[in-house]
């Protein structure tokens, strides 16, 4: 294991190679965030998110037959698509590779005109 005292003194890059990146993709449309349980200390030390997916229900007929199957639904069941535990600083990091994608998307619909 290597400690501060014998870390090295120069810093460098790794290479990533992402693995297994042939999954089909699956719309996020739901989203659950909640904190770990306090630890010994009495703080919570990780950030827990789940991702899901719900479709919309199939309702027609009349307006008054839409209203009613509506309530009638009572809840909508979502498909756990991932659940991930983050830490403070790693959620930090995947907010700014967030906002950094909403900001390329913004940038590329603004040149397409879209």
């Amino acid at each position: 294991m290597t400690t501060p005292k014998d870390a090295p003194r120069d810093s460098f890059e790794v290479r990533l190679e992402w693995r297994n990146t042939d999954v089909p993709s699956r719309p996020a449309n739901q989203f659950i965030v909640s904190m770990s349980l306090p630890n010994a200390a009495g703080q919570s030390d990780a950030i827990h998110l789940t991702l899901g997916q719900v479709d919309p229900p199939v309702i027609s007929g009349s307006p008054e037959q839409m209203e009613q199957q509506l309530r009638s639904l009572g809840s909508l069941p979502v498909e756990t698509l991932g659940r991930y535990v983050l830490t403070r600083a790693r959620l930090a990091e995947l907010v700014e590779v967030l906002q950094q994608a909403a900001i390329n998307y913004d940038q590329m619909q603004q040149q397409s005109g879209g």
